[in-house]
């Protein structure tokens, strides 16, 4: 099997967490860089990186990196692209793309230019569960709910923000464009892509961030169809909550995005459908861009899309601060 050489540029709390999930993938060798060194060899150290790397630049200089997955703050992520498209590299983004859909188009279009792969790392457009239930819902045989009616997406938990993800400056906004807008990507992969957005934000209860900290969403879409996102980091509760309920003309999917099972009701009956279990679908979302760099295979989370979700968040956010309905701009 052909290794896929990928640099993680910034070795921080969510580079970590999420390779502890990606350490046993085949085809590909990890290497790691920061502008603090000893983050870079503490990662090599744990994750059995072949490179540790102390400046973006050396390790953009290195002629067996063949790609980079970019874990830096918001505001950084285009100048870090334009780094590793600079040399050549093809990149793989934390979502958000970027904090604006200025900055996120241009990172396409110096992608383009320089003939290298840009893709968005949105686990959720891999998740077991999503992929299954959006199966059902397009099915139009006795294994599906018939017409598509309602998605009520529902996210709470208790979590204040830290370090950059209070700066509005830094981040692009709150809870929202930073972990909220993976179930605007949800809604996006049931439903398609939606007319109008409705937002309205509650009450703040973190005062040290000076994002929103909670975002209830409502979206329409042709023949009636309409699709709420309940999401919250600010719900004082134990436990956190994350469910979603898919209602049709003739049947209900429930799910938990991170399970490894649905359920189906129709009236009195009730059927469960087993999945793989699933590392919060980062394996297969880095597989997926292994074989988009190495075999050429279709780009299933592409800039644009990425484009697609954060124009749905700057929505919201311009319905919640106006009061008002808003059109989307859809990219793709």
């Amino acid at each position: 099997m052909q290794d896929l050489n990928i640099c993680i540029l910034g070795c921080g709390g969510y580079a970590y967490e999420v390779m502890n999930e990606l350490r046993n993938t085949k085809g590909i060798k990890f290497s790691f860089a920061s502008r603090d060194i000893s983050k870079a060899e503490s990662f090599q150290r744990k994750f059995d990186g072949t490179h540790a790397f102390g400046t973006y630049e050396e390790a953009m200089e290195n002629p067996e990196i063949e790609a980079v997955y970019i874990f830096s703050p918001h505001n950084l992520h285009q100048n870090h692209a334009q780094l590793a498209i600079s040399n050549s590299k093809h990149v793989l983004v934390e979502k958000p793309i970027a904090r604006n859909l200025r900055e996120g188009k241009e990172m396409i279009a110096s992608a383009n230019n320089a003939n290298v792969n840009l893709m968005v790392a949105e686990n959720y457009r891999f998740l077991p569960t999503v992929v299954k239930a959006a199966e059902i819902i397009r099915s139009d045989d006795e294994s599906g709910i018939g017409s598509l009616r309602t998605i009520k997406i529902t996210s709470e938990n208790y979590r204040e923000p830290e370090g950059w993800r209070r700066d509005l400056e830094t981040s692009g906004g709150g809870v929202f464009i930073d972990a909220g807008i993976h179930l605007v990507n949800l809604m996006t992969s049931l439903a398609g892509f939606p007319e109008k957005i409705s937002a309205a934000i509650p009450i703040a209860v973190f005062h040290e961030s000076e994002g929103e900290d909670a975002l209830n969403l409502f979206a329409t879409y042709s023949k009636g169809v309409s699709a709420t996102i309940f999401f919250s980091r600010s719900t004082n509760i134990q436990k956190a909550v994350q469910e979603i309920v898919i209602d049709g003309s003739t049947g209900r999917i429930q799910f938990s995005p991170f399970a490894n099972k649905l359920t189906i009701t129709k009236g009195n009956l009730k059927r469960t459908v087993r999945l793989k279990n699933s590392t919060r679908g980062t394996q297969e979302m880095i597989s997926s861009f292994r074989n988009l760099v190495l075999y050429e295979e279709p780009n299933k989370m592409p800039g644009e899309m990425g484009l697609n979700d954060l124009s749905i968040v700057m929505s919201a956010y311009e319905s919640a601060r106006d009061r008002s309905q808003v059109t989307p701009k859809k990219f793709i």
